[in-house]
């Protein structure tokens, strides 16, 4: 049986040790912790701040070579596409700005944008794989002989014929893949062609990123990427053509293209200086016949098409 001196002995140990605890907290312990977090919060401002120079060192470098990049391309672009007539294609989510970044660097080039037209989701959404493959029948009066063997790639050449072509054909397969008569056409017309396309340029979303997060989002739930590399290997079975989009993600269609090994001329980083001046010179080469990729991404040849002497 516990006794009262057991409960005493206790209850002086515990009093014992909360008095070794407050002598060594307000002394030696107080001095050495309080060192230790003031060495921490130090190095931890350090680190932010050696952060926060690099980033601005990123930033100046990056600024730099944007700058020297567009200085470049206006020795390097003027003739490069003399009297060309190109067509901007943009597919779902892509940036107007960066449409427009590329425009300028075509009227550089000494190209004209002869009209944009827009892309919708009704090319890759697998509730229409159906609707799709009927559609690419009643296109078929009005194409001729297809090269694709499947629905995209009959409408990527439908798309192509209308945006070059210039007889009653091309104007009712425009006619065809702009009427509304499923609750979403194939395309819109953001600014009317003004004649026929020789170039088609098609511009494509930046990468998606998560919030809060630097990693790109998987592709939207219900559509299939890759029939966007399936629509525009047949586009560029038509007519000269480069994709200008993200290789970044699972639904990048830089990223798809190139995984699928089709032959279709792309560039990545969208977006950025580097691969708007790219494009003229992408198209160029392209009609001289080299099918290449262009960027910094995963699959890429080079980081710029070659330049024409």
């Amino acid at each position: 049986m516990i006794d009262f001196r057991y409960h005493l002995v206790s209850l002086i140990s515990v009093f014992l040790a909360l008095a070794v605890g407050v002598v060594l907290g307000a002394g030696p312990l107080q001095n050495s912790l309080g060192t230790a977090l003031n060495d921490q919060v130090t190095a931890l401002r350090e680190d932010r701040n050696a952060t926060q120079s690099k980033l601005e060192q990123t930033e100046t470098a990056v600024n730099e070579r944007d700058s020297y990049i567009t200085q470049s391309a206006s020795g390097l672009l003027p003739g490069t596409l003399a009297s060309k007539n190109v067509a901007l294609v943009l597919l779902p989510e892509a940036k107007t700005e960066d449409a427009d970044a590329v425009a300028s660097q075509l009227k550089t080039a000494g190209a004209t944008v002869t009209g944009r037209v827009s892309l919708t989701t009704t090319w890759v959404d697998l509730s229409r794989e159906g609707y799709r493959s009927t559609f690419s029948g009643q296109l078929q009066s009005n194409l001729g002989t297809a090269n694709s063997k499947d629905a995209n790639g009959v409408l990527g050449e439908g798309l192509a014929k209308a945006l070059t072509g210039n007889d009653d054909s091309s104007r009712a397969l425009m006619d065809l893949l702009t009427v509304d008569t499923s609750g979403s056409p194939f395309v819109t017309v953001d600014s009317a062609p003004t004649g026929p396309a020789e170039m088609i340029v098609v511009i494509g979303p930046r990468p998606r990123v998560a919030s809060g997060k630097g990693t790109t989002v998987e592709a939207s739930p219900g559509q299939d990427p890759k029939e966007w590399a399936n629509t525009l290997a047949g586009t560029a079975s038509q007519a000269v053509t480069i994709v200008v989009g993200s290789a970044d993600g699972d639904d990048g269609v830089v990223g798809t293209i190139r995984s699928v090994g089709v032959k279709v001329t792309t560039i990545d980083s969208v977006g950025q200086v580097a691969a708007a001046v790219s494009t003229p010179l992408a198209l160029a080469s392209t009609q001289a016949g080299t099918i290449g990729h262009y960027g910094f991404d995963k699959g890429a040849d080079a980081v710029i098409p070659p330049v024409a002497k």
